[in-house]
């Protein structure tokens, strides 16, 4: 039964891509695993500007969104709308299902697939490296233009990935059952673009919305959660999100004002304060004898970066978090780029939790913090990363 399945487990291990964004001449492979065949659960891509960084996190952005579909019509991603473009992720998967605990390899394709072809084919030797038993696939392939995607014939005949897509489907929009926890096991991924802005809210024009207590646009489970890079509404401000979770009344907001303290504004005069109810607007003070209040799109950049991203992170985790981050260290301070490394770093070894986070980055104090450690055993933590082939683009374009 579906409600009887259970994920202890939800790690990426491979993302494979053919004619997806600069990815064109040949089937180009990420491996997220370590040199002992780990899924990594703290993992960095670097290359240049231009090279396929945002590319690879927008096609696992797309792919672990089917999960959460029926008939989508479109991939909302440009060379597999096209219909010239493939991606296949494959996830390692720990799950309670039928009763009794099962390791197996779930294949998420897209694109320009026939029913009986994958990028990457999972025999059972493959299988055994990774401790699994099993192979299964689902996704949807592009047919002609304005109806809906079709699934894999795999995706409709396989009695784990219906169990798997019924439970995702019955439980999307359930409340988060906390804060900064979470004991659902399903499945979710949170992805930040390199551009996380806190704007002014708009109170005039066409996308005006009056300030109300709302339910949050992206409030409630869902297997991904892609947040805006500039959104100027305010069912998508954190400001909206903030007094929602004041008005519910169960401890939510203390402890969200706790978690964002400690992880934006610990070692500074500034602490989120509370929620304005006449103005509906969070409060952020600075000192304690001369006080002066701020509203969070008078932060500076680089708060507003870690407000995003803790305040979003809190919200929505589950069990099995995926985190992808587009350029975590932009608009920070050095000391700040550690202190969020460091953070990210922390989740990723939770005990009571499995997360796994892949972020790119451009800062060289980082990288080279990070492959110093790549072999140092830390606990909780399997540390990988991949740097996009330099020969596969043009000497024009260096």
């Amino acid at each position: 039964m579906a409600n009887d399945l259970l994920i202890y487990q939800f790690h990426p291990l491979y993302l494979s891509l053919e004619h997806v964004g600069p990815f064109q001449d040949e089937p180009y492979e990420v491996d997220f695993t370590d040199k002992n065949n780990q899924p990594c659960n703290f993992f960095l891509l670097v290359s240049k500007n231009g090279s396929g960084k945002t590319t690879i996190l927008d096609t696992m952005s797309c792919l672990l969104g089917l999960l959460g579909q029926t008939e989508p019509k479109q991939y909302d991603l440009e060379d597999l709308d096209k219909g010239i473009g493939r991606a296949q992720l494959d996830l390692k998967l720990r799950v309670y299902w039928q009763g009794s605990d099962h390791h197996l390899v779930l294949s998420v394709l897209a694109g320009n697939f026939s029913n009986d072809l994958s990028l990457k084919v999972w025999a059972n030797e493959e299988l055994q490296i990774h401790s699994a038993t099993s192979w299964h696939r689902m996704g949807f392939v592009g047919q002609q233009s304005g109806l809906p995607l079709k699934p894999l014939a795999t995706h409709k005949s396989d009695d784990f990935v219906g169990d798997l897509l019924a439970a995702i489907l019955f439980n999307v929009g359930s409340s988060p059952s906390s804060f900064g926890e979470s004991t659902f096991s399903f499945p979710t991924t949170l992805s930040f673009s390199a551009y996380r802005d806190i704007p002014q809210i708009r109170m005039s024009g066409d996308l005006a919305q009056p300030r109300s207590i709302t339910k949050p646009q992206y409030w409630g489970y869902s297997p991904v959660h892609c947040f805006s890079a500039h959104n100027e509404t305010w069912n998508y401000s954190l400001d909206n999100l903030l007094v929602w979770l004041k008005w519910l009344e169960d401890g939510r907001f203390e402890k969200a004002r706790e978690y964002i303290n400690k992880h934006v504004f610990d070692g500074s005069s500034k602490f989120l304060k509370d929620v304005d109810r006449p103005t509906l607007e969070a409060i952020v003070r600075t000192g304690d004898n001369e006080p002066n209040d701020h509203r969070l799109d008078r932060l500076s950049s680089g708060e507003k970066n870690l407000m995003q991203l803790f305040l979003r992170i809190g919200a929505h985790q589950t069990k099995n978090t995926i985190l992808l981050i587009d350029e975590f260290d932009v608009h920070l301070h050095i000391r700040w780029q550690y202190r969020l490394f460091y953070a990210l770093k922390a989740l990723a070894a939770r005990e009571d939790a499995n997360f796994t986070v892949i972020a790119t980055t451009h800062s060289t104090e980082i990288l080279e913090t990070f492959v110093a450690g790549l072999d140092v055993d830390e606990d909780g933590l399997t540390k990988g990363g991949h740097l996009i082939k330099k020969e596969m683009f043009h000497d024009d374009e260096e």
